[in-house]
């Protein structure tokens, strides 16, 4: 017969065994450096540029193709037909020009709507609503676009084009670039009147034209000198952005032009009229202060890298924070990379108002978009017509312990 005392010492035992088991996971997950793996997972595409998901609960990869086409990936494949075919709209094989973003409505299981970004071939940018098919739901209705917005080509500079995601609020964060080429210097981005180089936010749910609202809280609602769409201002081409899916946090790549390149970083929930600087500062350093206002105006980038292969590179291409739950060693930090040196970067808040940033070498070149699937796993895309999934080498043990004793380690 076990005794009371034996129990407990038995007891004490299984104690202490799973909390060593616990710690070490969490040490494994906290404290190892990851290191980025990027695992084909799609290939023979035609020049990808994003990846996302419907949040339907169908467990779709939705892939936007520069040239016009977004294509589906479901039950292991890709399907056949696109999900919308816009190549007879957008130009094709140009590299500022074609189709860059969607975003599904955060009520797409009832509406049906999503939106894209994309330029037409007579150079004029365009952001789009479209509905879904009730009878295919892997088929949108191209006739069914109506324009929320429509801008032409600026003279000296080509047609805009950005970024689209819904935040946790309901409403649609648009990111518009401000087309700076070199050697052809502009102001849009502080022109308060401009909505180029901006950050939008707007109420996407309104049945007639204009097809949106401003949401009562935008900052620079009661200010005449600044349009009341825009939440930031003074971004060059921040083409790629993405909002942490647990935080809410808005992370911001920003390419720069002569010298840096750069992450900006704006804390959930917080509305403040917040500029970035450009073109007066090309991330901390000074670019083209005439007429700027003093540096306590503006707010700078967490993170920037100079332009040259080894330590940096020269065209940033932003990603996401990692939320997802088979690499639990990337939780929390956010990935982006260098389109051109083929080095990334791994940030994370050191809990205080600090970053813990580390650089990584030799991973794919030519990365145009990161995106998300469902369970917040990470993918990058590839202007070769890959994407990849991107994983974490030193989780393979943990996750095969995590399964085999049904203890997460997050």
């Amino acid at each position: 017969m076990i005794t009371h005392s034996v129990w407990l010492t038995l007891y004490k035992h299984l104690k202490k065994l799973l909390l060593s088991f616990f710690l070490t996971c969490n040490l494994t997950a906290i404290h190892a450096q990851p290191t980025l793996v990027f695992d084909p997972f799609i290939q023979h595409l035609s020049r990808p540029v994003e990846i996302t998901n419907a949040k339907d609960g169908s467990g779709r990869l939705f892939i936007i193709e520069q040239d016009g086409l977004i294509k589906i990936w479901k039950d292991g494949h890709v399907i056949k037909k696109p999900f919308l075919d816009l190549s007879g709209v957008v130009p094709h094989g140009k590299e500022y020009e074609g189709l860059f973003s969607i975003a599904f409505s955060p009520d797409y299981k009832q509406t049906g709507f999503f939106f894209a970004f994309y330029t037409t071939r007579n150079q004029t940018t365009v952001i789009s609503r479209f509905k879904t098919s009730k009878s295919n739901p892997d088929s949108a209705i191209a006739g069914s676009a109506v324009t929320l917005f429509s801008f032409s080509a600026q003279k000296g500079n080509g047609p805009h084009f950005g970024d689209l995601h819904f935040g946790k609020d309901g409403y649609l964060y648009i990111m518009i670039s401000d087309v700076s080429i070199p050697g052809v210097p502009n102001k849009f981005a502080q022109d308060g009147q401009s909505l180029f180089g901006k950050l939008l936010r707007i109420d996407a749910k309104v049945s007639a034209a204009p097809y949106y609202s401003i949401p009562p809280d935008n900052p620079y609602i009661n200010n005449d000198m600044v349009r009341d769409e825009i939440i930031c201002l003074g971004f060059r081409n921040a083409w790629r952005w993405s909002f942490d899916r647990k935080t809410g946090d808005i992370w911001i790549a920003d390419v720069g032009e002569d010298r840096w390149e750069e992450v900006d970083f704006k804390k959930a929930g917080k509305l403040k009229p917040d500029n970035y600087g450009w073109p007066c500062y090309e991330g901390n350093a000074g670019f083209n202060t005439a007429g700027c206002a003093g540096r306590n105006n503006y707010s700078f980038p967490i993170f920037m890298y100079p332009h040259n292969n080894n330590t940096g590179g020269y065209a940033i291409t932003g990603g996401y924070v990692y939320r997802g739950v088979a690499y639990p060693s990337l939780n929390g930090y956010y990935i982006c990379a260098d389109y051109v040196s083929g080095n990334a970067w791994k940030i994370r808040s050191d809990g205080s108002d600090a970053w813990n940033i580390s650089q990584q070498n030799n991973i794919p070149k030519g990365i145009t978009g990161f995106g998300e699937d469902e369970d917040g796993e990470l993918y990058a895309a590839t202007l070769q017509g890959i994407v990849y999934r991107v994983q974490s080498a030193g989780d393979a043990l943990v996750s095969t312990i995590n399964k085999r004793f049904f203890l997460p380690c997050k």
